[in-house]
Protein backbone atom coordinates (compact mmCIF):
# COMPACT_ATOMS: atom_id res chain seq x y z
CA UNK A 1 0.00 0.00 0.00
CA UNK A 2 1.40 3.87 -0.68
CA UNK A 3 -0.02 7.15 -0.31
CA UNK A 4 -1.91 9.00 -2.62
CA UNK A 5 1.39 11.51 -2.71
CA UNK A 6 3.09 8.53 -3.38
CA UNK A 7 1.02 7.09 -6.04
CA UNK A 8 1.32 10.56 -7.57
CA UNK A 9 5.16 10.44 -7.82
CA UNK A 10 5.49 6.88 -9.11
CA UNK A 11 2.90 8.16 -11.66
CA UNK A 12 5.43 11.12 -12.48
CA UNK A 13 8.55 8.72 -12.34
CA UNK A 14 6.93 6.23 -15.14
CA UNK A 15 6.60 8.99 -17.12
CA UNK A 16 9.89 9.97 -17.13
CA UNK A 17 9.87 13.41 -14.92
CA UNK A 18 12.85 14.82 -13.88
CA UNK A 19 12.26 18.36 -12.61
CA UNK A 20 8.98 20.01 -10.57
CA UNK A 21 8.76 23.18 -10.06
CA UNK A 22 6.87 24.50 -8.33
CA UNK A 23 5.80 25.69 -4.33
CA UNK A 24 4.87 24.20 -1.64
CA UNK A 25 1.97 25.22 0.80
CA UNK A 26 -0.79 22.87 3.14
CA UNK A 27 -1.91 21.01 0.91
CA UNK A 28 0.51 19.93 -1.30
CA UNK A 29 2.90 19.26 1.03
CA UNK A 30 2.68 15.76 0.76
CA UNK A 31 3.71 15.81 -2.76
CA UNK A 32 6.63 17.92 -1.93
CA UNK A 33 7.61 15.33 1.12
CA UNK A 34 7.38 12.79 -1.49
CA UNK A 35 9.65 14.24 -3.91
CA UNK A 36 11.92 15.02 -0.82
CA UNK A 37 12.85 11.30 -0.62
CA UNK A 38 12.94 10.81 -4.82
CA UNK A 39 16.36 12.26 -5.84
CA UNK A 40 15.66 11.44 -9.92
CA UNK A 41 13.34 14.10 -9.82
CA UNK A 42 14.89 17.79 -8.79
CA UNK A 43 12.52 20.18 -7.40
CA UNK A 44 13.06 23.74 -8.27
CA UNK A 45 11.46 26.21 -5.76
CA UNK A 46 10.43 29.21 -7.16
CA UNK A 47 9.93 32.85 -6.17
CA UNK A 48 6.73 33.01 -7.56
CA UNK A 49 4.22 30.21 -9.35
CA UNK A 50 3.66 32.57 -12.15
CA UNK A 51 7.79 31.86 -12.59
CA UNK A 52 7.32 28.30 -11.72
CA UNK A 53 4.68 27.63 -14.81
CA UNK A 54 6.72 29.78 -16.86
CA UNK A 55 9.99 27.73 -16.37
CA UNK A 56 7.63 24.71 -16.83
CA UNK A 57 6.57 25.99 -19.93
CA UNK A 58 10.30 26.72 -21.16
CA UNK A 59 11.26 22.90 -19.77
CA UNK A 60 8.44 20.71 -21.77
CA UNK A 61 8.48 23.52 -25.36
CA UNK A 62 12.39 23.05 -25.50
CA UNK A 63 12.02 18.98 -25.16
CA UNK A 64 8.92 18.49 -26.55
CA UNK A 65 7.33 16.27 -23.88
CA UNK A 66 5.59 17.15 -20.25
CA UNK A 67 6.37 19.12 -17.50
CA UNK A 68 5.16 19.46 -14.16
CA UNK A 69 4.30 22.60 -11.72
CA UNK A 70 2.98 21.88 -8.37
CA UNK A 71 1.10 24.62 -6.50
CA UNK A 72 -0.65 25.27 -3.14
CA UNK A 73 -5.20 25.99 -3.20
CA UNK A 74 -6.70 29.49 -3.86
CA UNK A 75 -3.65 31.84 -5.06
CA UNK A 76 -1.17 29.21 -5.60
CA UNK A 77 -3.49 28.61 -8.17
CA UNK A 78 -4.56 31.46 -9.60
CA UNK A 79 -0.59 32.79 -9.72
CA UNK A 80 -0.56 30.05 -11.47
CA UNK A 81 -2.74 31.09 -14.63
CA UNK A 82 -0.86 33.42 -16.55
CA UNK A 83 1.54 30.63 -17.39
CA UNK A 84 -1.28 27.94 -17.79
CA UNK A 85 -2.41 30.30 -20.22
CA UNK A 86 0.36 30.12 -22.27
CA UNK A 87 0.65 26.67 -22.73
CA UNK A 88 -2.73 26.45 -23.65
CA UNK A 89 -2.59 29.06 -26.33
CA UNK A 90 1.57 27.62 -27.41
CA UNK A 91 0.19 23.91 -26.97
CA UNK A 92 2.44 22.92 -24.44
CA UNK A 93 2.26 19.83 -22.57
CA UNK A 94 2.11 21.16 -19.11
CA UNK A 95 0.76 19.01 -15.97
CA UNK A 96 -0.17 21.31 -13.15
CA UNK A 97 -1.23 19.53 -9.79
CA UNK A 98 -2.40 21.70 -6.89
CA UNK A 99 -3.94 21.35 -3.63
CA UNK A 100 -7.34 21.68 -2.61
CA UNK A 101 -9.01 22.58 0.22
CA UNK A 102 -10.12 19.10 2.42
CA UNK A 103 -12.80 17.73 2.01
CA UNK A 104 -14.47 18.27 5.46
CA UNK A 105 -14.36 21.99 4.67
CA UNK A 106 -15.18 22.46 1.74
CA UNK A 107 -18.22 24.20 0.51
CA UNK A 108 -17.78 26.25 3.81
CA UNK A 109 -16.28 29.38 2.65
CA UNK A 110 -12.67 28.14 4.13
CA UNK A 111 -9.55 30.08 3.79
CA UNK A 112 -8.41 30.15 -0.20
CA UNK A 113 -11.28 27.71 -0.96
CA UNK A 114 -12.31 28.18 -4.80
CA UNK A 115 -13.88 26.16 -7.37
CA UNK A 116 -10.46 25.72 -9.20
CA UNK A 117 -11.42 23.30 -11.42
CA UNK A 118 -13.69 26.02 -12.82
CA UNK A 119 -11.45 28.26 -13.64
CA UNK A 120 -8.57 26.37 -14.51
CA UNK A 121 -11.23 24.64 -17.67
CA UNK A 122 -10.99 27.74 -20.40
CA UNK A 123 -6.86 27.51 -20.12
CA UNK A 124 -6.72 23.66 -19.82
CA UNK A 125 -7.33 20.89 -21.98
CA UNK A 126 -8.97 19.15 -18.75
CA UNK A 127 -9.27 20.39 -15.17
CA UNK A 128 -10.34 17.60 -12.58
CA UNK A 129 -10.13 17.57 -9.05
CA UNK A 130 -9.64 13.90 -7.59
CA UNK A 131 -12.16 12.73 -5.44
CA UNK A 132 -10.65 9.63 -3.88
CA UNK A 133 -7.62 8.26 -3.34
CA UNK A 134 -8.93 5.26 -5.34
CA UNK A 135 -8.95 8.14 -8.13
CA UNK A 136 -5.24 8.98 -8.04
CA UNK A 137 -3.35 7.10 -10.38
CA UNK A 138 -6.27 7.04 -12.79
CA UNK A 139 -6.35 10.72 -13.31
CA UNK A 140 -2.83 11.06 -13.34
CA UNK A 141 -2.64 8.69 -16.35
CA UNK A 142 -5.27 10.56 -18.28
CA UNK A 143 -3.36 13.85 -17.76
CA UNK A 144 -0.78 12.46 -19.63
CA UNK A 145 -2.78 11.48 -22.15
CA UNK A 146 -5.05 14.31 -22.63
CA UNK A 147 -1.72 16.94 -22.60
CA UNK A 148 0.23 14.68 -25.08
CA UNK A 149 -2.87 14.32 -27.97
CA UNK A 150 -3.04 16.97 -30.21
CA UNK A 151 -3.37 19.25 -29.95
CA UNK A 152 -1.31 19.17 -27.09
CA UNK A 153 -1.46 21.38 -23.99
CA UNK A 154 -1.72 21.69 -20.36
CA UNK A 155 -4.23 20.19 -17.97
CA UNK A 156 -4.76 21.00 -14.50
CA UNK A 157 -5.09 18.14 -11.50
CA UNK A 158 -6.19 19.38 -7.67
CA UNK A 159 -6.44 17.12 -4.71
CA UNK A 160 -6.73 17.79 -1.19
CA UNK A 161 -4.49 16.90 1.51
CA UNK A 162 -6.49 14.03 2.96
CA UNK A 163 -6.62 12.21 -0.16
CA UNK A 164 -2.57 12.27 -0.77
CA UNK A 165 -2.20 11.28 2.52
CA UNK A 166 -4.63 8.03 2.49
CA UNK A 167 -3.72 4.37 1.26
CA UNK A 168 -4.19 2.85 -1.67
CA UNK A 169 -2.64 -0.26 -3.82
CA UNK A 170 -0.11 0.74 -6.46
CA UNK A 171 -0.94 0.75 -10.45
CA UNK A 172 2.44 -0.22 -11.91
CA UNK A 173 1.33 0.61 -15.87
CA UNK A 174 3.54 2.03 -17.95
CA UNK A 175 3.05 4.22 -20.41
CA UNK A 176 2.37 2.89 -23.34
CA UNK A 177 -0.25 0.81 -22.15
CA UNK A 178 -2.69 4.13 -21.65
CA UNK A 179 -1.61 6.24 -24.35
CA UNK A 180 -0.38 6.24 -28.43
CA UNK A 181 3.38 7.47 -28.84
CA UNK A 182 2.62 8.19 -32.46
CA UNK A 183 0.51 10.23 -34.71
CA UNK A 184 -1.63 8.49 -37.29
CA UNK A 185 -0.18 8.93 -40.90
CA UNK A 186 -2.05 11.11 -43.56
CA UNK A 187 -4.13 9.73 -45.62
CA UNK A 188 -3.52 8.88 -49.08
CA UNK A 189 -6.41 10.08 -50.75
CA UNK A 190 -5.42 13.55 -49.63
CA UNK A 191 -1.86 13.66 -49.95
CA UNK A 192 -2.68 12.31 -53.49
CA UNK A 193 -4.85 15.70 -54.40
CA UNK A 194 -2.34 17.97 -52.72
CA UNK A 195 0.24 16.42 -54.85
CA UNK A 196 -1.82 17.50 -57.94
CA UNK A 197 -2.41 20.85 -56.70
CA UNK A 198 1.26 21.15 -56.34
CA UNK A 199 1.72 19.99 -59.85
CA UNK A 200 -0.09 22.70 -61.27
CA UNK A 201 1.47 25.84 -59.03
CA UNK A 202 3.90 27.57 -61.30
CA UNK A 203 5.06 29.75 -58.04
CA UNK A 204 4.70 27.84 -55.13
CA UNK A 205 5.40 28.37 -51.35
CA UNK A 206 6.06 26.53 -48.37
CA UNK A 207 4.71 27.92 -45.18
CA UNK A 208 6.01 26.19 -41.80
CA UNK A 209 5.12 25.73 -38.70
CA UNK A 210 6.21 24.10 -35.32
CA UNK A 211 4.70 21.02 -35.81
CA UNK A 212 8.31 20.38 -38.04
CA UNK A 213 9.88 21.32 -34.39
CA UNK A 214 7.54 18.92 -32.26
CA UNK A 215 8.06 15.81 -34.66
CA UNK A 216 11.17 16.46 -35.58
CA UNK A 217 10.94 16.51 -39.16
CA UNK A 218 13.20 18.93 -40.45
CA UNK A 219 15.70 16.80 -41.81
CA UNK A 220 12.71 15.18 -43.94
CA UNK A 221 11.56 18.75 -44.95
CA UNK A 222 15.08 19.95 -45.80
CA UNK A 223 15.16 17.01 -48.52
CA UNK A 224 11.64 18.14 -50.14
CA UNK A 225 13.28 21.51 -50.09
CA UNK A 226 16.28 20.45 -52.15
CA UNK A 227 14.58 18.10 -54.16
CA UNK A 228 11.68 20.85 -55.34
CA UNK A 229 13.89 24.27 -55.32
CA UNK A 230 10.51 25.78 -53.48
CA UNK A 231 11.17 28.62 -50.96
CA UNK A 232 10.09 28.32 -47.32
CA UNK A 233 8.79 31.15 -45.62
CA UNK A 234 8.04 30.37 -41.61
CA UNK A 235 5.31 31.38 -39.37
CA UNK A 236 6.41 34.05 -36.90
CA UNK A 237 6.45 32.43 -33.86
CA UNK A 238 8.70 29.55 -35.10
CA UNK A 239 11.68 30.98 -37.60
CA UNK A 240 13.69 28.10 -36.56
CA UNK A 241 11.63 25.51 -37.57
CA UNK A 242 13.23 26.25 -40.84
CA UNK A 243 16.18 27.99 -40.40
CA UNK A 244 16.72 31.07 -41.91
CA UNK A 245 20.41 30.17 -42.57
CA UNK A 246 19.18 27.04 -44.63
CA UNK A 247 19.01 26.82 -48.61
CA UNK A 248 15.55 28.68 -49.62
CA UNK A 249 14.93 30.08 -46.20
CA UNK A 250 13.18 33.49 -47.17
CA UNK A 251 12.69 33.78 -43.26
CA UNK A 252 9.53 34.42 -40.77
CA UNK A 253 6.59 36.20 -42.45
CA UNK A 254 4.53 38.80 -41.31
CA UNK A 255 4.82 41.81 -38.95
CA UNK A 256 8.43 42.20 -37.67
CA UNK A 257 9.17 39.50 -39.98
CA UNK A 258 11.49 39.87 -43.17
CA UNK A 259 10.64 41.67 -46.09
CA UNK A 260 12.24 38.72 -47.74
CA UNK A 261 9.41 36.60 -46.59
CA UNK A 262 6.34 38.90 -46.95
CA UNK A 263 7.68 39.88 -51.04
CA UNK A 264 7.89 36.15 -52.19
CA UNK A 265 4.46 34.84 -50.44
CA UNK A 266 2.18 37.42 -52.11
CA UNK A 267 3.68 36.11 -55.07
CA UNK A 268 2.68 32.70 -54.64
CA UNK A 269 0.05 31.12 -56.77
CA UNK A 270 -0.28 27.46 -54.46
CA UNK A 271 0.75 28.19 -50.85
CA UNK A 272 1.53 24.76 -48.75
CA UNK A 273 1.14 24.73 -44.80
CA UNK A 274 2.94 22.81 -43.10
CA UNK A 275 2.62 21.79 -39.29
CA UNK A 276 1.19 25.16 -39.22
CA UNK A 277 -1.33 26.75 -37.01
CA UNK A 278 -2.05 29.97 -38.62
CA UNK A 279 -1.63 33.00 -36.40
CA UNK A 280 -2.57 36.55 -37.10
CA UNK A 281 0.69 38.30 -36.28
CA UNK A 282 2.22 36.25 -39.29
CA UNK A 283 -0.79 36.68 -41.97
CA UNK A 284 -2.82 39.81 -40.22
CA UNK A 285 -5.75 37.63 -40.67
CA UNK A 286 -6.40 38.85 -44.10
CA UNK A 287 -5.80 38.63 -47.63
CA UNK A 288 -2.59 40.17 -48.96
CA UNK A 289 0.55 37.98 -47.99
CA UNK A 290 -1.85 35.39 -48.53
CA UNK A 291 -2.66 36.36 -51.91
CA UNK A 292 -6.72 35.88 -52.16
CA UNK A 293 -5.97 33.83 -55.35
CA UNK A 294 -4.00 31.45 -54.03
CA UNK A 295 -4.96 27.87 -53.56
CA UNK A 296 -3.91 27.05 -50.18
CA UNK A 297 -2.93 23.54 -48.80
CA UNK A 298 -2.97 23.29 -45.24
CA UNK A 299 -1.56 20.52 -43.38
CA UNK A 300 -1.86 20.14 -39.66
CA UNK A 301 -1.54 16.91 -37.10
CA UNK A 302 -4.75 18.69 -35.68
CA UNK A 303 -8.18 19.18 -37.92
CA UNK A 304 -9.78 21.98 -35.89
CA UNK A 305 -6.58 24.05 -37.18
CA UNK A 306 -7.56 24.02 -40.63
CA UNK A 307 -9.89 26.64 -42.56
CA UNK A 308 -9.82 28.60 -39.40
CA UNK A 309 -8.88 31.78 -41.21
CA UNK A 310 -8.58 31.25 -44.75
CA UNK A 311 -10.56 28.90 -46.47
CA UNK A 312 -8.20 26.06 -47.80
CA UNK A 313 -8.00 24.24 -51.60
CA UNK A 314 -6.96 21.13 -49.42
CA UNK A 315 -6.82 19.95 -46.34
CA UNK A 316 -4.35 17.51 -44.96
CA UNK A 317 -4.45 16.03 -41.37
CA UNK A 318 -2.25 13.88 -39.90
CA UNK A 319 1.58 13.20 -38.82
CA UNK A 320 3.82 16.08 -39.89
CA UNK A 321 6.60 13.60 -40.72
CA UNK A 322 4.25 11.47 -42.72
CA UNK A 323 3.14 14.49 -44.98
CA UNK A 324 6.32 15.46 -45.66
CA UNK A 325 8.01 12.08 -46.48
CA UNK A 326 5.12 11.23 -48.52
CA UNK A 327 4.26 14.26 -50.46
CA UNK A 328 8.03 14.03 -51.29
CA UNK A 329 7.28 10.99 -53.04
CA UNK A 330 4.68 11.97 -55.15
CA UNK A 331 6.51 14.85 -56.65
CA UNK A 332 8.67 14.38 -59.64
CA UNK A 333 8.99 18.34 -60.58
CA UNK A 334 11.62 21.40 -59.99
CA UNK A 335 10.79 25.04 -59.52
CA UNK A 336 12.75 27.69 -59.97
CA UNK A 337 10.68 30.65 -60.02
CA UNK A 338 12.17 33.59 -57.63
CA UNK A 339 15.67 34.45 -56.19
CA UNK A 340 15.39 33.71 -52.69
CA UNK A 341 19.46 34.68 -52.59
CA UNK A 342 18.44 38.12 -53.93
CA UNK A 343 15.89 38.90 -51.87
CA UNK A 344 17.32 38.06 -48.74
CA UNK A 345 20.40 40.30 -49.69
CA UNK A 346 18.27 42.79 -50.23
CA UNK A 347 16.58 42.20 -46.79
CA UNK A 348 19.35 42.31 -44.67
CA UNK A 349 20.56 45.87 -46.47
CA UNK A 350 17.06 47.50 -44.91
CA UNK A 351 18.00 45.72 -41.72
CA UNK A 352 21.33 46.73 -41.47
CA UNK A 353 20.17 50.57 -42.48
CA UNK A 354 18.44 50.50 -38.92
CA UNK A 355 21.99 49.86 -36.84
CA UNK A 356 23.23 53.31 -35.79
CA UNK A 357 26.39 52.32 -33.61
CA UNK A 358 26.35 56.67 -32.89
CA UNK A 359 23.06 56.38 -31.86
CA UNK A 360 23.15 57.90 -28.08
CA UNK A 361 20.53 56.83 -26.27
CA UNK A 362 21.29 53.43 -27.94
CA UNK A 363 19.13 52.15 -30.67
CA UNK A 364 17.30 48.53 -30.09
CA UNK A 365 18.75 47.21 -33.24
CA UNK A 366 22.07 47.76 -32.15
CA UNK A 367 21.33 45.83 -29.22
CA UNK A 368 19.28 43.08 -30.92
CA UNK A 369 22.21 42.39 -33.54
CA UNK A 370 24.74 42.06 -30.86
CA UNK A 371 22.83 39.46 -29.11
CA UNK A 372 22.77 37.71 -32.33
CA UNK A 373 26.48 38.30 -33.14
CA UNK A 374 27.67 37.02 -29.28
CA UNK A 375 25.13 33.94 -29.12
CA UNK A 376 27.17 30.90 -30.45
CA UNK A 377 24.70 29.51 -33.42
CA UNK A 378 23.35 26.55 -30.81
CA UNK A 379 22.60 29.29 -28.45
CA UNK A 380 18.80 29.52 -27.62
CA UNK A 381 17.07 32.91 -27.70
CA UNK A 382 13.89 33.13 -25.94
CA UNK A 383 12.05 36.47 -26.78
CA UNK A 384 9.68 38.47 -24.43
CA UNK A 385 6.63 39.88 -25.41
CA UNK A 386 6.87 44.08 -26.16
CA UNK A 387 9.15 46.35 -28.02
CA UNK A 388 12.37 44.47 -27.23
CA UNK A 389 10.92 40.95 -28.51
CA UNK A 390 10.33 43.13 -31.65
CA UNK A 391 13.53 44.07 -32.26
CA UNK A 392 14.92 40.78 -31.44
CA UNK A 393 12.63 39.05 -33.83
CA UNK A 394 14.25 41.49 -36.82
CA UNK A 395 17.60 40.16 -36.44
CA UNK A 396 17.02 36.89 -34.84
CA UNK A 397 18.31 34.54 -37.69
CA UNK A 398 18.29 31.29 -37.04
CA UNK A 399 21.13 28.25 -37.57
CA UNK A 400 19.40 24.98 -36.01
CA UNK A 401 16.05 23.72 -34.99
CA UNK A 402 14.58 24.55 -31.14
CA UNK A 403 16.92 27.67 -31.00
CA UNK A 404 13.98 30.20 -30.74
CA UNK A 405 11.28 30.60 -28.18
CA UNK A 406 8.57 32.82 -27.94
CA UNK A 407 4.70 33.07 -25.64
CA UNK A 408 3.04 32.22 -28.78
CA UNK A 409 -0.12 33.60 -29.29
CA UNK A 410 -0.46 34.75 -25.61
CA UNK A 411 2.13 37.78 -25.26
CA UNK A 412 2.57 37.70 -22.16
CA UNK A 413 5.45 40.26 -20.35
CA UNK A 414 7.53 38.77 -18.42
CA UNK A 415 7.86 35.43 -19.08
CA UNK A 416 11.17 35.44 -20.88
CA UNK A 417 13.16 34.81 -17.55
CA UNK A 418 12.05 32.33 -15.93
CA UNK A 419 11.02 30.62 -19.99
CA UNK A 420 14.74 30.57 -20.42
CA UNK A 421 15.60 29.29 -16.79
CA UNK A 422 13.26 26.12 -18.13
CA UNK A 423 15.17 25.62 -21.26
CA UNK A 424 18.56 25.71 -19.60
CA UNK A 425 17.38 22.89 -17.00
CA UNK A 426 16.01 21.10 -20.07
CA UNK A 427 19.30 21.57 -22.11
CA UNK A 428 22.28 22.81 -20.28
CA UNK A 429 24.84 22.35 -22.66
CA UNK A 430 23.72 25.03 -24.87
CA UNK A 431 23.58 28.70 -24.11
CA UNK A 432 20.20 30.59 -23.37
CA UNK A 433 19.40 33.92 -23.65
CA UNK A 434 16.42 35.92 -23.12
CA UNK A 435 15.30 39.32 -24.81
CA UNK A 436 13.33 41.21 -21.87
CA UNK A 437 12.00 45.00 -20.99
CA UNK A 438 12.81 46.75 -18.45
CA UNK A 439 8.79 46.01 -17.25
CA UNK A 440 9.31 42.87 -18.27
CA UNK A 441 12.24 42.07 -16.30
CA UNK A 442 10.62 43.70 -13.34
CA UNK A 443 7.17 41.26 -13.36
CA UNK A 444 9.42 37.71 -12.43
CA UNK A 445 12.97 39.40 -11.25
CA UNK A 446 12.71 37.71 -7.92
CA UNK A 447 13.46 34.42 -9.81
CA UNK A 448 16.90 35.94 -10.23
CA UNK A 449 17.24 34.59 -6.94
CA UNK A 450 16.14 31.14 -7.64
CA UNK A 451 18.64 31.69 -11.11
CA UNK A 452 21.33 31.90 -8.34
CA UNK A 453 20.63 29.40 -5.99
CA UNK A 454 19.85 26.77 -8.64
CA UNK A 455 22.77 27.72 -10.23
CA UNK A 456 20.75 28.40 -13.63
CA UNK A 457 23.03 30.17 -16.06
CA UNK A 458 20.99 31.87 -18.43
CA UNK A 459 21.74 35.67 -19.72
CA UNK A 460 18.87 38.37 -19.62
CA UNK A 461 19.62 41.54 -21.76
CA UNK A 462 17.08 44.23 -20.64
CA UNK A 463 16.09 46.92 -23.40
CA UNK A 464 15.88 49.54 -20.64
CA UNK A 465 13.64 52.38 -22.17
CA UNK A 466 12.00 53.62 -18.66
CA UNK A 467 8.69 52.45 -19.55
CA UNK A 468 6.52 50.59 -22.01
CA UNK A 469 7.62 50.82 -25.54
CA UNK A 470 5.17 49.04 -26.89
CA UNK A 471 2.31 50.91 -25.89
CA UNK A 472 4.30 54.00 -27.03
CA UNK A 473 4.16 52.79 -30.13
CA UNK A 474 1.07 52.31 -30.43
CA UNK A 475 0.09 55.71 -28.87
CA UNK A 476 2.20 57.13 -31.46
CA UNK A 477 0.96 55.41 -34.22
CA UNK A 478 -2.50 55.32 -33.47
CA UNK A 479 -3.30 57.89 -30.89
CA UNK A 480 -1.05 61.14 -32.40
CA UNK A 481 1.45 60.48 -29.85
CA UNK A 482 -0.45 60.84 -26.72
CA UNK A 483 1.62 59.18 -24.05
CA UNK A 484 0.04 58.49 -21.21
CA UNK A 485 0.73 56.13 -17.99
CA UNK A 486 3.91 54.49 -20.06
CA UNK A 487 6.66 55.78 -18.23
CA UNK A 488 8.78 54.45 -15.31
CA UNK A 489 11.62 55.75 -13.74
CA UNK A 490 14.98 54.05 -14.43
CA UNK A 491 16.10 51.20 -12.56
CA UNK A 492 19.21 50.02 -12.72
CA UNK A 493 18.99 46.43 -13.42
CA UNK A 494 23.02 45.71 -13.34
CA UNK A 495 22.62 47.16 -9.90
CA UNK A 496 19.80 44.52 -8.73
CA UNK A 497 21.59 41.65 -10.19
CA UNK A 498 24.42 41.86 -8.30
CA UNK A 499 22.26 42.33 -5.28
CA UNK A 500 20.64 38.97 -5.85
CA UNK A 501 24.24 37.17 -6.45
CA UNK A 502 24.20 37.28 -10.50
CA UNK A 503 26.81 39.04 -12.58
CA UNK A 504 25.46 42.43 -13.92
CA UNK A 505 26.56 45.20 -16.28
CA UNK A 506 24.81 48.63 -17.60
CA UNK A 507 25.36 49.71 -20.89
CA UNK A 508 25.25 53.50 -22.29
CA UNK A 509 27.24 53.55 -25.39
CA UNK A 510 26.61 51.17 -28.47
CA UNK A 511 30.16 49.73 -28.95
CA UNK A 512 30.06 48.30 -25.56
CA UNK A 513 27.10 46.22 -25.81
CA UNK A 514 28.43 43.27 -27.69
CA UNK A 515 31.58 42.81 -25.60
CA UNK A 516 29.25 42.87 -21.89
CA UNK A 517 26.78 40.25 -23.70
CA UNK A 518 29.64 38.13 -24.76
CA UNK A 519 31.19 38.72 -20.54
CA UNK A 520 28.14 37.79 -19.38
CA UNK A 521 27.53 34.89 -21.34
CA UNK A 522 31.17 33.73 -20.32
CA UNK A 523 30.38 34.46 -16.60
CA UNK A 524 28.80 31.39 -16.14
CA UNK A 525 26.34 32.39 -13.79
CA UNK A 526 23.09 33.62 -14.13
CA UNK A 527 23.53 37.07 -15.52
CA UNK A 528 21.98 40.69 -16.46
CA UNK A 529 22.88 43.31 -19.23
CA UNK A 530 21.05 46.57 -18.51
CA UNK A 531 20.86 48.32 -21.72
CA UNK A 532 19.11 51.70 -21.55
CA UNK A 533 17.81 52.68 -25.11
CA UNK A 534 16.40 55.30 -26.87
CA UNK A 535 12.88 55.98 -25.46
CA UNK A 536 11.48 56.69 -29.17
CA UNK A 537 13.13 53.93 -31.28
CA UNK A 538 10.07 51.83 -31.73
CA UNK A 539 9.50 48.38 -33.84
CA UNK A 540 6.47 48.22 -36.06
CA UNK A 541 2.88 47.71 -34.41
CA UNK A 542 1.18 47.76 -37.70
CA UNK A 543 2.10 46.14 -40.68
CA UNK A 544 2.66 48.32 -43.27
CA UNK A 545 3.61 46.90 -47.19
Amino acid sequence: MITGAQAVVDCLRREGIDHVFGIPGTMNLPILDVLRATPEIRFILTRHEQGAAFMAYGYARSVNRPAVVTATEGPGVTNLATGIGAAYKGYVPIISISGAQELWVREKDASQDIDQVTLCRPITKWAYSIPSVAKVQEAVRRAFRVALAEPLGPVHLDASRDILLEKTESEPIAPEAYRPGSLPCCPPGELDRAAALMGQAKKPVLLVGGGVLREKALDALRRLVESTGIPVATLQYHPDAYPTSYPFALGPLGRNGYSSANRALPQADVVIAIGAHIDMFSTTFKYGLISREAKLIHHSPVGTDIGVVFPVAQAVVGSTLSFIERLSERLDKKWNWINVAKLRRDWEDERQQSVDMKAIPISPPVVAQAMREALPRDGIMIVDAGNAGKHMRVFMDTYQPDTFMYINDWGSVGAALPIAMGVKLARPAQPVMATVGDMGMMCNIGELETAVRERIPVVCVVYNDRGLGNERAFQKELYGGRYFGVDYGDVDFAALAKVFGAYGERVVEPSGVFPAVKRALESGVPAVVDVVIDQESHAPVVFKR
